[in-house]
């Protein structure tokens, strides 16, 4: 905890934001990393693609939970299939 303090939810949705953040980076640095190589993207170009949507997924999930209005966050998410999954939820 914070020096013996409890933190308050949105402290921690705002840190738990900024770690989805990170973990995108460092996921979209990977695949970069991987598409740098021709052969293997062109081998593992669904692998590839699917490693750039968790990214864009975390981001929108970073967005939403240090968001003010989090419904609005989610309308305004633009990978449509995790919107649509937080919406039937």
């Amino acid at each position: 905890m914070n020096g013996g303090m409890t933190m308050d939810r949105a402290m921690w949705l705002d840190r738990i934001g900024a770690q989805l953040n990170r973990l995108a980076t460092e996921i979209e640095a990977l695949g970069e990393v991987l598409c740098a190589d021709p052969e293997l993207m062109q081998r593992n170009l669904t692998t590839l693609q699917a490693i750039d949507a968790i990214a864009q997924q975390q981001n929108c999930l970073a967005r939403i939970v240090t968001a003010e209005a989090m419904e609005q966050a989610v309308a305004e998410c633009s990978f449509a299939e995790l919107k649509e999954r937080l919406l039937a939820a």
